[in-house]
């Protein structure tokens, strides 16, 4: 129980410093922490579909659609029609929303740069390892 509950509040910790990460990003591009995520996304796999978008973000999909519509508002993203299913829209960057996604991308790069930073060398390779397997077993529980 005790390794539990050492994992639970190491966990616990880590997440509330990862959302700080990801606000302090998001406002390096003037979007909210999920518009940046969005934006992000887009920029890593090009056009998505918006039921895409919310599998990859965990969301449902009216919830992916009303980030979008802000997204769009804002000349952030463009969407279409999807070339191979008239019934589906894709959602591509524009080149501001490009630009911010490069801007978020490198307040990300630069945060974890600095955290990377804090740990001392000779555990950096133990530590990538642990949150390498942690990200394998979140990806599991989708």
């Amino acid at each position: 129980m005790a390794d539990q509950d050492r994992f639970a509040r190491a966990l616990v910790a880590l997440a509330r410093g990862l959302g700080r990460i990801g606000r302090e990003r998001a406002r390096a591009g003037d979007v909210t922490p999920q518009q940046a995520e969005t934006l992000e996304l887009i920029a890593e796999h090009g056009a998505l579909s918006t039921s895409m978008l919310a599998t990859l973000l965990g969301i449902d999909p009216s919830t992916a659609s009303r980030n979008l519509s802000g997204l769009e508002r804002s000349s952030l993203i463009a969407r279409q029609k999807g070339s191979e299913d008239g019934r589906q829209t894709d959602v591509r960057l524009t080149p501001r929303g490009r630009r911010t996604a490069q801007s978020v991308g490198s307040s990300t790069n630069s945060a974890f740069g600095l955290l990377l930073d804090k740990i001392p060398r000779n555990e950096r390779t133990r530590v990538v390892e642990a949150l390498e397997v942690l990200a394998r077993a979140l990806e599991a529980t989708k």
